[in-house]
């Protein structure tokens, strides 16, 4: 398919040809969403011993990876953080605020059941910043791009957390609309 865009004279703004983009976004697409899902789902069926052995210390290893990642992009760039930080938590808080109220929200506004609804809100609040983070740190050269997505990370994980813990408690039965806010 690439070679035909190409013969086609189709091309970016930076003149580099379609297919080089598209081949560049489908194996980075591969590599990170792609692999990992295959080689999860090859081991949870092929290797249940390994599986059930690893299985409780992933979420540590996942967490201190997080933190590892984001608190270096927050470190390098400290003062900046300082300088700008009111601006960034609002910005981040905002973000991570309105993903879950309005996942949620527009979930049971079409007639999704509560459960369904609360997957959605968590789906759109919980969206990858550690992601955002390691592309940012590579992609651009000033260490200050990451930093909006490492204090996102923190935010999502404390309102993902509270939303899950308020969630849990709460019977999926009930058809309050508002209880995603507490």
């Amino acid at each position: 398919m690439g070679e035909k865009c190409v013969k086609i004279g189709l091309t970016s703004m930076r003149k580099w040809a379609l297919s080089v983009l598209m081949t560049a976004a489908s194996t980075f697409s591969a590599v990170v969403v792609l692999a990992p899902v295959l080689l999860g789902a090859v081991l949870n069926q092929y290797s249940n011993n390994l599986v059930r052995y690893v299985s409780p210390v992933m979420p540590i290893i996942a967490v201190t990876t997080v933190g590892f990642l984001c608190g270096g992009a927050v470190a390098q760039n400290a003062s900046a953080v300082l300088a700008s930080g009111l601006q960034v938590v609002l910005a981040v808080v905002g973000l991570h605020v309105s993903g879950f109220f309005f996942g949620y929200m527009l979930s049971r506004l079409l007639g999704i059941d509560v459960t369904s609804a609360r997957t959605i809100s968590i789906e759109v609040g919980m969206q990858n910043s550690v992601l955002g983070v390691v592309l940012a740190a590579k992609h651009f050269g000033n260490p200050l791009t990451a930093v909006p997505c490492a204090v996102s990370s923190i935010w999502q994980a404390i309102f993902g957390s509270a939303v899950a813990g308020i969630w849990r408690c709460t019977p999926s039965d009930t058809k309050e609309l508002l209880c995603v806010i507490f």
